[in-house]
């Protein structure tokens, strides 16, 4: 005969061990937490990177249509850049920080990301509907050259 032997309940433990439900609540907990910063870090880059792409669109778009035009002789007016500009920056006019032998009031666009803030200088000449006459964007490091003596020296 096999001798087995059988505890009675008043000897067994009335609870599980804690210590393992206890290790898994904290795993899962952690897990959830980075997750979650993560989900919110993602979001916030998400729209810093939506603003940078805004900017540098529009900074594009007006840059290339200013060429164009100034290619077959005609100006690129402020009344025209409302179909260019990309996104809801805030617009703000003030007197022209640079370039201010050619041109007396600039108009600032500007986008708000979560990081960073980026913007473009659009530099008008005179009169009521004013040309453009400069677009600066935040990535531009050198300005274009205005005469043909200063890309091809003597």
């Amino acid at each position: 005969m096999s001798s087995i032997t059988i505890d009675a309940p008043e000897a067994r433990s009335a609870y599980p061990s804690k210590t393992v439900s206890a290790k898994k609540n904290y795993q899962a907990v952690i897990k959830i937490s980075v997750w979650i910063l993560g989900t919110i870090i993602f979001c916030l880059a998400m729209v810093d990177f939506y603003a940078q792409t805004y900017a540098n669109e529009t900074g594009f778009a007006l840059q290339s249509m200013k060429d164009e035009l100034l290619e077959v002789n005609k100006d690129l007016r402020i009344s025209d850049i409302d179909q260019y500009v990309v996104g809801s920056p805030t617009v703000q006019t003030r007197p022209a920080d640079k370039y201010t032998h050619i041109c007396k009031q600039m108009k600032q666009y500007t986008w708000k990301g979560f990081f960073k803030t980026y913007s473009i200088s659009i530099y008008l000449g005179l009169g009521n509907n004013p040309s453009i006459d400069f677009v600066h964007c935040q990535g531009d490091t050198k300005e274009k050259p205005t005469s043909l003596t200063s890309i091809f020296p003597k």
